[in-house]
């Protein structure tokens, strides 16, 4: 295939995310596999079986084929006139060998070292620092996107014969008509009264009428105080009751179903029997 040596920035930080995910996917998937069968042995050689997975990926990819997994993925590859032996080794020390170091000096001394510690510690700030000024030099230049790449003099090449990254436009619109669609409802939602909707649907599905009787007052002889049983329901929801409330008519509801109505709803009225809260308010059972 012939190589093409324009690769798109977009691509080349894809690539890298994508080899990202894929060798997490692989480790995580392997050493659950690896725990489960001994823990204890597990936690013994956590370290080598990393050491071990990150060396079969490497070999799998930039070693056997002088690309990673996210590259193919994106029909990406090394320069391979580029890539020699020595620049192998060096690749897999750098990319592979650091994370195992980290990872023994943590768990594989039992006294710690004071100097190899900051030694380790030093180098990671560096590594850091000249991520960030090498990743402002790939966005300049779009080439070399990460600091080995940069160290070892290492390009990206594309294997699809000079074609370029292609934008669909369907798809872009398709997600701006969605996003002004969630705008409307956003602002329209708020504003409708779904428990006055749902009482005058209920009312002309079942024929009730929805202008409900006016109880009287406490002292009156119409108002009634319910009683709490063990097979108690919620008069709204049906569920067993949340603090216990009532409007005067006999009928028990959770506090949150009786207040919301009543609050949202000026003429909500009991479903059973068809009485309106009295003036006194909502009271606890």
């Amino acid at each position: 295939m012939e190589k093409n040596k324009y690769v798109p920035r977009v691509n080349q930080i894809d690539a890298i995310y994508l080899n990202k995910d894929i060798a997490r996917l692989i480790r995580d998937n392997l050493l659950e596999n690896l725990q489960a069968i001994s823990p204890v042995l597990f936690v013994k050689i956590q370290p080598e079986l990393d050491l071990l997975i990150q060396s079969a990926i490497w070999f799998g990819s930039v070693g056997k084929r002088c690309s990673t997994f996210g590259q193919q993925l994106l029909v990406l590859a090394y320069d391979a006139e580029k890539l020699t032996v020595s620049r192998l080794v060096l690749h897999f020390a750098l990319t592979v060998l650091p994370g195992y170091v980290k990872s023994w000096e943590e768990r594989r001394l039992t006294r710690r070292v004071e100097w190899f510690s900051e030694a380790i510690t030093w180098a990671e700030n560096s590594a850091l620092v000249l991520n960030i000024l090498n990743y402002f030099r790939f966005l300049k230049t779009g080439r070399k996107p990460t600091l080995v790449d940069y160290l070892l003099g290492l390009d990206y090449i594309s294997l699809r014969n000079n074609q370029r990254r292609d934008i669909g436009y369907k798809y872009l619109t398709r997600e701006l008509l969605w996003g002004g669609f969630m705008e409307i409802l956003g602002l329209v939602l708020p504003i409708i009264n779904f428990r006055k909707l749902q009482r005058l649907l209920k009312s002309w599905t079942f024929g009730h009428s929805i202008s409900g009787r006016r109880l009287e007052d406490r002292n009156g002889p119409a108002f009634l105080s319910p009683q709490m049983t063990l097979s108690t329901t919620c008069t709204f929801c049906g569920d067993r009751p949340t603090l216990p409330h009532h409007m005067g008519c006999g009928h028990i509801y959770c506090y949150y179903c009786l207040n919301a109505n009543v609050l949202t709803d000026a003429s909500f009225c009991c479903p059973k029997c068809g009485s309106t809260c009295p003036e006194s308010g909502i009271q606890s059972v």
